[in-house]
Parts: C-alpha cells; structure tokens; sequence
C-alpha cells in the first residue's frame, strides 16, 4: 500500500476527490453512523500522485515507504548504494549533514540522481537524433507514468523509451559500476515505489519528508557537516526538479527544438486527453510533464511549504545557472564538443537505458446512458438546470461526473449537496406534516382525557360503593356468626337432651329385663302351683284358680314386655338417627362458620382493594387533570 487513509480522520470533505485525477481511484462510502461520508481508496486504480495526501488538511490520508526498513538495513550493515534525487538539496537546508551522517552509519556509495538525469537529456537528444522516436511524452514523473498505464492504454506508444533520471542513475551503478547490492533512492515521489518494483533497479524508496524525520528523531549530527558525492560532476540535471527542467536541458543542448512542459493535475491529465486527440504535426517533439505543480520540489515525498516558494525556486535558480556555467566552461561548441556527452558517447549504450512498458490491466467500471438517468433519478436531480447545476462540491468538476460516479457504484447521493438541500427541504415538509399531525393528535389527545376523567369518576363512585356495601356485607357476617353461635349451641343442647333420653331409655330397659325376669318367675310358679292343686283335689281347686290368673297375668305381662322391647328399639334407632341429624348439623355449623370465616376475611380485603383502587383511580384522576392542562397548552 503507498496511500493510505485513516478513517478516523476522515469528514467526507471531498478534497481528495476533488484533487484526484482518476475518477474511480476514491470510492465514498456513508459512515457507521450515517453523518458524513468516508472516501476509500481503490489501490489497484490509484497512481499515488500524492495530491490528496498534499490536499487533506485533516490528516486523513497518508503515505507508507521504505525508510524505517532502510535504516533497519543500514544499521545491520547491508550493502547499500544511496541515490539522492536533486530536489533534495533545494528543499531541505540540512541535506549536506543528513547525507554526510549516513557515511557514518556505514553507507558507502552516496550518488547524485543529477548525474542520471544528464544521462537522461543526453538519451533523448541521441534517440531523436538517432531517429529511435519522433515525438514522445516525458516519463521521469512516476505517476504520469502509472497513470498511462494503469488508464491510459492508448497513450503507451507515445512515452519515451528512456528511463526516468533515477533509473538511469540505477542503471548506470549497475552495468558501469558493477554495483550489486541494493540500491535506496532518497525521493521526492510516493509513485516511485511502482517505477521501482516494474523495473527492479532500485529496491528502496526512502521519502525526503521521512527521511528528514527520522534523522531529526533518531540522531544528533553535525549540522554543519561537509559532504560531497561520490559521482563525477553532475551539470544540467540539477535543475530537473523544476517545472519545466527537461525542457530547459533539451533546448540548452538544442536550442529550437520543439519542447512544451506543463505541470499540475489540474492541467496537465486533461492536456494528455488533448495531447491524444491533436493531430501528428501539432504535436510538440518533446512533452515535458510533470504532476507535481511546481515540479518535484513540491511532491507529495518532500517537506515543500508554499510559502517558501520563491526561497526554493531562488536556490533552485542559482544551482542551475552554476551547472550551466560549470559546463560552458568545460566545451567548446556544446553539445557535440561537451566533455560530459563525449564521455556518455564512448561509454554509455543507448539499448542500456530504454524501459519497456507492461500495460496493466485495470478495467473501468462500464455504465450505460440508462444507468446515467437512473443516478440521476437518485440525486433527484430531473431538469436540465438541476442536473447542471456543477456546484463542486462532491469533488467533481460536474453533476454530469457525480451522475457517473454513483452509477458506478463509487459514491452517494448524500455526498451531493444539491441533494442534501432537497433533502432538507423534504424534512423540513415532512416535519411540518408531523407538527400538523401532533396538533391533531394532541386534540384527539384532550377529547380522549375528558373521557378518561368522566370513567374515572365513575370508578371513583363504584370504588366508594364497594367499600361501602363491603363495610354493610362485613357487618352483616358479623350478624350471621352470631346466628350461627346461637345454633351451633342449640346442637349442643339437642345432643345433651338426647343422651338424657338415651340414658332414660336405658334404665327403662333394664326395667323391662327385670319385668320379663319376674313374669318368666311367675308363669313358672303358676305351673308348679297349678300341678300343687291338682295334687291337692278339691281342696286345691280355689288355688287353682288363683294360679291361672297368676298365669294369665304373666303371660299379658309377658306380651307388654315384648312390646316394651320393641318399643325399645324404635326409641334407640330414633335416638341414634337424632344424633346423627345433630352431629351432621354441628358439622355443617362448623362448615359454614368457617365459610363464614373466609368471607369476612374476602370482604376485609375486597374493601382494602377497593381502597387501593380508589386511591389509584384518584392519582389517575390527578394524572389526566394534569395531562389535560398540558394538552391545552400546547
């Protein structure tokens, strides 16, 4: 990953859109909670020109590169070449010292990229000469470079076959040096890390701006250090980092020579679409591009203030006029007789420093003219006017553009402002339906109260009858336990007059046994008596009848004892069942005083419930008074 964004950070101000040069390299998202969106970066698309890292006053987005892994390299004694690009020296006023520190950490080739980015002139100068190319684009901008291969398929055959000033650099070390360890490039360029991962020249790309930070952080040295590359004399191509620099070398080796330079993305992806499109003769031989505005000096790498523009561009000025004059002073009719380019003639191949391109297949998202109208139905933009509206504030120069990007699925509506503004207003309506709808309501709400205090004066009502029956019903259990006291002694008095006559009964009983034993007695004396006289004769006979009257006596005796007997019996079972009729009405005394029981004790609580609700029906009645008085006030 080269940018990165922190999402924390992010508000979903549009400012890396509105900088990118690639459409669907952002993709906005709503946030979790729905208040603002969040742009995300598709790597695959974008070129890390760095722009929205330069453009995000927010601190979301960022960049990664090598420096913490080259400085773990350094420190463990790898070998390692360090190339440093020009800009370096412009920008920063302690790069001698910082440059002249690495010696010490054990860096033992230290290299000026300006030495490859001569190299670079003299390979363009000898490729047109030599008829290798007739009109090409500039490539020492990485992501110029990116862009036309990742975007821009049809602009390949038009980049110079040249290497950019680093690789040249790189190129240079390798096949003419025999360097063979590592090589770190210290940039001004985030897009560098791609030019150095396709080419496989350099194996790290070290950033001013982290580059500095770490040295500041980590180190105390000598500010005031001396330091002088280990390269041969570098000339013209210490004034690449300018806007405009290979333009200025080209036509000091040239002069006359068809060069046009534009810088920036807000110009100069736009002048390639024109570029493109213009005829072969309109074309300039040479276009030198850069995206960085104010050339390399400001890329996104680099430590660049605008404030300090004019210190940098003065320096920059200076270091130029002495290369140039450095060279003047070492030729005599340049370049043909130039010291430096003769020795790039006899030593130097041009095969050597050509790259070859490898398109990358990056797809863009196809919509259809129907997927166009539908973003716009989205937008809810539906008259000529709206959908030109082009406020900017998406981040796209047009509605046209915002349409296209929420068809391709890369934004949202919300993140248009025109958008928000209806939306708004459509709250803002609908809030109004709502207050309306409240009122009404709230009027249902006051007739609806009324009714609720009407039932709960009724409640009030019921609940105080209901206390008050409960009170007259507590009273008139009292009345029907006494009652039932009264009975339950009447059974006792029964049960007591019984077992009286019960025990009557018995003794009448034993009565009857002594009555039955005597007449038993007397009818056997009747029959001895009668046998006695008819032994006597005549003088028995009086005797005789005496004895059968004895004996009929016995015998009505005998039949009223039989009847006593069974009369007994009647009395006893009679008794018995007097008994029973008495236990059973004791019992069911008993059942119903405990009936009776439970009742006092259900109207004892019926009568507190009845309290309860009414003491509820009160706070009720308190509440909806309450409520009532709120209602008409609103």
């Amino acid at each position: 990953m080269f940018v990165s964004i922190d999402q924390n950070k992010c508000i979903g101000c549009n400012a890396c859109i509105r900088v990118c040069p690639v459409l669907e390299a952002n993709e906005a998202v709503l946030s979790e909670d729905g208040t603002h969106s969040i742009v995300h970066i598709n790597q695959d698309k974008c070129i890390s020109c760095g722009e929205c890292v330069k453009s995000c006053v927010h601190g979301a987005r960022t960049y990664t590169d090598d420096t913490e892994r080259f400085f773990a390299a350094v420190r463990g004694r790898a070998d390692i070449t360090v190339i440093v690009a020009p800009a370096f020296r412009i920008t920063e006023p302690d790069a001698d010292a910082m440059l002249a520190y690495l010696r010490e950490l054990g860096v033992k080739l230290i290299y000026d990229v300006s030495l490859g980015a001569d190299i670079c002139t003299y390979m363009h100068i000898k490729a047109l000469k030599e008829k290798k190319v007739r009109k090409l684009i500039s490539q020492p901008c990485a992501a110029l470079t990116e862009y036309v291969l990742k975007h821009r398929h049809d602009l390949i055959p038009s980049l110079s076959p040249i290497h950019s000033p680093i690789s040249c650099t790189a190129v240079y070390l390798r096949k003419y040096m025999g360097i063979k360890g590592d090589i770190a490039c210290i940039s001004p360029c985030i897009a560098k890390r791609f030019e150095f991962e396709e080419t496989g020249l350099v194996q790290y790309n070290v950033t001013y701006k982290r580059f500095v930070e770490h040295m500041n952080k980590n180190y105390n040295f000598d500010r005031n250090a001396h330091f002088k590359f280990d390269n041969p004399d570098a000339f013209c191509g210490k004034i690449y980092p300018k806007p405009g620099g290979l333009k200025e070398c080209l036509l000091h080796a040239v002069p006359g020579l068809d060069v046009r330079n534009c810088e920036g993305v807000g110009h100069v992806y736009k002048e390639l679409d024109h570029y493109y499109n213009a005829k072969e003769g309109e074309r300039p031989v040479v276009y030198d591009v850069l995206s960085c505005a104010n050339g390399c000096i400001s890329g996104p790498g680099t430590n660049f203030d605008e404030k300090d523009i004019f210190r940098y561009f003065s320096k920059a000025g200076r270091i130029g006029t002495e290369a140039f004059t450095e060279r003047e002073k070492q030729t005599t009719g340049w370049p043909k007789n130039d010291k430096q380019f003769q020795m790039f003639e006899k030593k130097l191949r041009l095969e050597d420093f050509i790259r070859k391109y490898e398109p990358k297949d990056v797809k863009p998202k196809m919509v259809t003219e129907q997927d166009i109208k539908g973003a716009y139905a989205l937008l809810m933009k539906q008259t000529y006017t709206e959908q030109h509206f082009d406020c900017r504030a998406c981040g796209y120069d047009s509605c046209a553009i915002m349409a296209e990007a929420i068809a391709k699925g890369i934004n949202v509506p919300q993140n248009c402002h025109q958008y928000s503004v209806k939306q708004m207003e459509m709250e803002h309506q609908h809030a109004i339906a709502a207050n309306q709808e409240i009122l009404n309501r709230n009027s249902l709400i006051v007739d609806t109260v009324g009714n609720i205090t009407e039932d709960i004066e009724k409640i009030c009502e019921n609940t105080e009858l209901i206390g008050k029956k409960s009170n007259d019903n507590a009273a008139g259990m009292a009345g029907v336990r006494e009652e039932l006291n009264l009975l339950s002694g009447k059974c006792a008095e029964i049960n007591q007059a019984v077992s009286g006559i019960i025990k009557v009964n018995d003794a009448y009983h034993k009565m009857a046994e002594s009555i039955r034993t005597i007449t038993e007695q007397t009818h056997i004396l009747s029959i001895n008596a009668s046998v006695e006289a008819s032994r006597a004769g005549e003088a028995g006979k009086t005797f005789a009848v005496v004895a059968g009257e004895i004996r009929s006596l016995a015998a009505n005796t005998k039949a009223t004892t039989a009847v006593v007997e069974e009369n007994d019996v009647l009395v006893k079972a009679e008794t018995d069942r007097v008994l029973t009729i008495a236990s059973e009405i004791e019992q069911t005394v008993k059942d119903l005083a405990n009936v009776m029981e439970s009742v006092e004790t259900n109207v004892a609580d019926t009568t507190a419930t009845g309290n309860h609700i009414n003491d509820v029906a009160q706070d009720i009645r308190a509440s909806t008074e309450e409520l009532y008085t709120i209602a008409n006030q609103a």
